[in-house]
């Protein structure tokens, strides 16, 4: 999705050009915004996005650092339906049937251990998934920093780099369905 026209862009045009490539349901733009805007705020934290001077409510332009520009990251098409369907779940069960990490889930029903066990399982979890997340983030800006600072490194560390990114992205989605669970294992 990393054209030279997008060096200099807003989440929405993002998200048009997303809507567009990959047939999502015009349904999704909202989850789709913010499924972008995430990605974008961890860009930002690994200095491979800067955000304008220029802050804006609506239409905030971030412009694209070189490194990510030349760095190879990959195309994960799939990645929006994946997090869809962990941020958005039916119900606290249906998590529990499509379980949204390699943690380990409980397998009696969430409902029958009570309210309270369910949330204090589920608060261990996102405490342990929000743990890998800021480890992974923090191998991010490593590599990042290594490349930066020994430019010879780049070609054998990018890889490194990309993986370490798809697993803070793959982390970033595990930590939002969990809130999700938590917060409509709060509601009820």
């Amino acid at each position: 999705m990393l054209k030279p026209e997008n060096s200099t862009f807003c989440v929405q045009s993002l998200r048009d050009q997303y809507l567009e490539l990959y047939s999502v349901n015009p349904v999704h733009k909202a989850p789709l915004r913010r499924f972008i805007y995430e990605r974008i705020k961890k860009l930002v934290k690994a200095h491979f996005v800067d955000k304008d001077s220029e802050r804006r409510k609506r239409g905030q332009l971030y412009h694209v650092d070189a490194a990510l520009l030349e760095a190879d990251l990959g195309n994960a098409e799939d990645d929006f339906d994946e997090w869809l369907q962990r941020t958005h779940p039916q119900t606290l069960n249906e998590l529990a049937i499509n379980p949204v990490s390699s943690l380990p889930i409980e397998e009696s029903n969430p409902a029958e251990r009570g309210s309270a066990d369910s949330q204090t399982v589920l608060e261990k979890k996102l405490n342990e998934a929000q743990s890998h997340f800021l480890e992974s983030l923090g191998e991010v800006e490593t590599f990042q920093q290594l490349m930066h600072d020994h430019p010879e490194l780049k070609n054998t560390l990018s890889a490194d780099c990309r993986k370490a990114h798809e697993r803070s992205s793959r982390l970033l989605g595990r930590v939002s369905a969990l809130e999700k669970a938590l917060s409509h294992l709060s509601a009820s």
